[in-house]
C-alpha cells in the first residue's frame, strides 16, 4: 500500500522527534485504532446484554417466541450482536499478530 506524501510528511517527523522507527509509530497507529474499536464494540455488546442477557438467551428466545411481523428489534439486534462478536474476534487477531 502506498503512502501519500503527507502521510510519509507526517510520519517522518514523528519518528523525528518520538526517537521511534516508522514501524514502531504504525504499530502503535494500529493498537491504538484497533483498542478503540474494541471499546466501542464492547459498549455496544454491553448495550445488548442488558437489554437480553446473553446472545444465547436472546437465540432462545427468537426461537421460542419467534419475531413480531411488524417489528424485527430483536432479530435486527441478534445480527448485530453476532456481528460485533466476529469484529472483537478478527481484532483480537489482529493484536495477538503484533
Amino acid at each position: 500500500m502506498a503512502v501519500s506524501s503527507r502521510a510519509q510528511d507526517l510520519l517522518d517527523q514523528a519518528t523525528a522527534i518520538l526517537a521511534a522507527s516508522e514501524e514502531d509509530v504504525i504499530y502503535k497507529g494500529v493498537v491504538a485504532s484497533v483498542a478503540e474499536r474494541m471499546i466501542n464494540l464492547k459498549k455496544a455488546s454491553a448495550r445488548l446484554e442488558e437489554r437480553y442477557g446473553s446472545l444465547e438467551e436472546l437465540e432462545q428466545r427468537i426461537q421460542s417466541e419467534g419475531v413480531s411481523a411488524d417489528d424485527h428489534t430483536r432479530y435486527t439486534d441478534l445480527l448485530e450482536w453476532r456481528a460485533i462478536n466476529k469484529e472483537l474476534s478478527q481484532l483480537r487477531h489482529i493484536l495477538e499478530m503484533l
